[in-house]
């Protein structure tokens, strides 16, 4: 209430400094009441697209960002030796203002399938990530609408993701994405990508803002049985205000993703437990 009181106040101040000269800011003030309440009342009967209309949109744009998404993590993949071009053209193919990426490439003495469980896995995934809360599922699509050439489309669905606040200044994240996980044709590399996707049925969580992925994702190259290569994209925008200290705690972090899931599998190799 004190919020909406200093707001009018402010307002009124400034109709009354711009209209001192002719002394008419009170029907100025009446007649911009008046057009916020016609305009939230046709807003009210109107009632939004409809819900076929939703699904329609939302399908097409899940589409199409599942394959924005597979290009983006193709050029970070081809571009392994260069970091900085391979960050450089990342931002690029996502094409999205004030976006922060970071990307980890690294090799683990472990079974592309031990990383992937990492990285994956709901129950082994604060191994990677300690701000993550949850994923949930919202609907889960037919892999034959994904068709990319060399690979077998195996998962393709939306998805929520909550994520704890990296600070007390910094309120909580939630995300929906369309994920889609793919896996090569001669078996050797896995593939997962993903991307945000607009979807006003979907509301935000009280208390949370939802950020935009601009494209995210990681690829698993198995070299030997026991030894594979992965590459760790992560390019989002916060959808706020974050500082500069917790933006430089928690972008060396998201590097460091690869590390981290490759030093969990080679210590579930050597002692059977994930810690």
């Amino acid at each position: 209430r004190r919020r909406r009181r200093r707001g009018t106040r402010a307002c009124v101040r400034r109709l009354r400094q711009r209209s001192r000269r002719t002394g008419c800011w009170r029907s100025t003030w009446r007649r911009a009441t008046a057009r916020r309440a016609a305009a939230a009342s046709a807003l009210a009967k109107s009632g939004g697209p409809t819900r076929r209309g939703r699904e329609s949109t939302c399908a097409r744009q899940t589409h199409s960002a599942a394959r924005r998404s597979a290009a983006s993590l193709e050029i970070a993949a081809a571009s392994r030796p260069h970091l900085g071009c391979t960050s450089a053209a990342s931002r690029r193919s996502c094409g999205q203002a004030g976006v922060n990426g970071a990307i980890g490439v690294g090799d683990a003495a472990a079974s592309s399938e031990a990383v992937r469980a990492v990285l994956a896995d709901p129950d082994k995934r604060r191994l990677t990530d300690p701000l993550w809360q949850s994923t949930e599922v919202v609907r889960s699509l037919p892999s034959r609408l994904v068709r990319i050439e060399g690979w077998r489309t195996l998962e393709f669905g939306i998805v929520t993701e909550r994520f704890k606040a990296p600070a007390v200044v910094v309120s909580p994240r939630d995300s929906l994405v369309v994920r889609v996980r793919l896996k090569s044709v001669d078996g050797t590399r896995v593939r997962l990508v993903q991307r945000s996707v607009d979807a006003p049925a979907l509301a935000v969580p009280r208390g949370y803002v939802r950020l935009r992925l601009a494209c995210g994702g990681y690829q698993i190259r198995a070299v030997a049985p026991d030894r594979c290569t992965t590459v760790y994209v992560n390019a989002l925008d916060p959808n706020g205000y974050v500082p500069k200290p917790v933006v430089r705690t928690t972008m060396p972090d998201r590097a460091m993703t690869v590390a981290k899931a490759a030093q969990a599998a080679e210590r579930h190799r050597k002692t059977g437990k994930w810690r």
